[in-house]
């Protein structure tokens, strides 16, 4: 039987880690995590924004970078690896501060985000995954099946009755 459903056929989206297939999200290593599209009622993309956390980690990081220069004029090593410290912490936040974004939007408050490295990878997997859930929800084509109906035996009473249904 060739069954061309959603479910084994669709390759929507596959960059090694994450893939859309079917009516399945496969999130890989490290996060090994499968979500199922039926689910997801949308998604959004986007870059996230630096919140409070990482501001207050900025300045103390500019901190540390002046307590480095000033201590380096009494102990040079200390000072250096003050200052490489917190030169260090700021590329970390700065790089990770606007990170793109996919949001699985679940209908309440457990949404979950999958980060992306490229904004136009974000766009990619969020197109692909409104694709797949539009896939999900459009009917069979004219002329196939959407389920093989069972008809009972009308000779065998067993058959009628679901309660001793012989299958």
């Amino acid at each position: 039987m060739d069954d061309l459903s959603p479910d084994t056929s669709s390759v929507y989206y596959d960059d090694g880690s994450i893939s859309v297939v079917g009516r399945t999200i496969n999130v890989g290593h490290p996060y090994n995590q499968t979500y199922n599209l039926a689910s997801i009622v949308g998604t959004a993309h986007g870059r996230e924004n630096m919140g409070l956390g990482s501001v207050m980690w900025c300045f103390l990081s500019a901190f540390g970078i002046l307590l480095g220069v000033v201590t380096c004029q009494t102990s040079p090593v200390l000072g250096i690896t003050i200052a490489c410290m917190s030169i260090a912490i700021l590329w970390k936040i700065i790089q990770g501060s606007c990170r793109p974004y996919v949001e699985l939007k679940f209908g309440g408050l457990n949404n979950q985000m999958l980060f992306m490295k490229k904004a136009e990878q974000a766009a990619h997997l969020a197109y692909a995954i409104n694709k797949a859930i539009q896939d999900m929800h459009t009917p069979p084509e004219p002329g196939q099946p959407v389920y093989n109906p069972i008809f009972p035996d009308p000779a065998d009473p067993v058959s009628r009755n679901p309660i001793f249904s012989r299958n």
